[in-house]
Order: C-alpha cells, then structure tokens, then sequence
C-alpha cells in the first residue's frame, strides 16, 4: 500500500503521485521558524551594531 492512498500496486497510478501530502503543515511551521530566527538574529546584529555606532 502507497502512503496516503488506498492504491495497492504502482500499475494502478496514472499520472504524477505526491508522496509529501499531508507534511505540508510540518514544512511550513520549520520555514516559519527559520524566519523567526533569521529576524531575531538580525535584530540582535542591528541592536548591537548600532550600540557601537554611539
């Protein structure tokens, strides 16, 4: 059996199979992580930078 389909064989697949359905929600949520990340490590950069501008 196929992850996420009844189909039993490969001979019953026509056309393209996506075999990512359903972890769509897990790589959005580690993208949204890496740019929060990003953001707070650009802001600490900016915050620290600007600190030694004075």
């Amino acid at each position: 059996m196929l992850v996420g389909t009844d189909i039993t064989d490969w001979s019953a697949v026509e056309g393209a199979y996506y075999a990512g359905m359903g972890t769509e929600g897990i790589w959005l949520f580690l993208s949204m992580i890496l740019v929060v990340a990003a953001l707070a490590a650009g802001l600490r950069h900016e915050k620290l930078a600007y600190s030694k501008a004075k």
